[in-house]
């Protein structure tokens, strides 16, 4: 088991967000959930609540539970879509800009602190990997049947 890749990856990744929402979760009072949310409507913009699911990996409840804590901490706003009224969309306030540009920095620097025992051209070969990694997750996924 702890030769599979799988599992490793998926014990791996829990380890990096216990160790990473140290930073926003003590210091800046925002859930694991929250800051994916935070991150992903600052790297995106606007977003529909299906697609910030998509895009965290995470489920519609979770999404919907951690929008509204945000909501409520007046964190991102939320307007009805011009084309379907049944949609919502998101985007952060200038609240929410404001400790994503507070918290960022942090977690960069966090990120930098990981990857101290790997020298760049490893950090490299590791971009490299995961991203054929997850190319080849998207051509599985594609030709496996419904």
């Amino acid at each position: 088991l702890k030769q599979f890749l799988p599992y490793r990856c998926n014990s791996l990744a829990e380890q990096i967000s216990i160790s990473l929402s140290r930073i926003y979760v003590d210091k800046f009072g925002i859930s694991v959930a929250g800051w994916r949310i935070l991150v992903t409507l600052a790297e995106y913009g606007e977003l529909q609540a299906k697609e910030v699911a998509r895009l965290t990996n995470m489920d519609k409840v979770r999404v919907s539970r951690a929008v509204a804590t945000m909501s409520d901490n007046k964190l991102l706003e939320r307007r009805v879509c011009d084309s379907d009224s049944r949609v919502t969309i998101l985007c952060l306030n200038s609240a929410g800009k404001a400790l994503y540009q507070r918290i960022a920095p942090e977690a960069l620097a966090w990120e930098a602190e990981l990857l101290i025992p790997l020298s760049k051209s490893e950090q490299r070969s590791l971009a490299q990997i995961l991203d054929k990694l997850e190319g080849r997750l998207e051509q599985m996924s594609e030709a496996a049947p419904s």
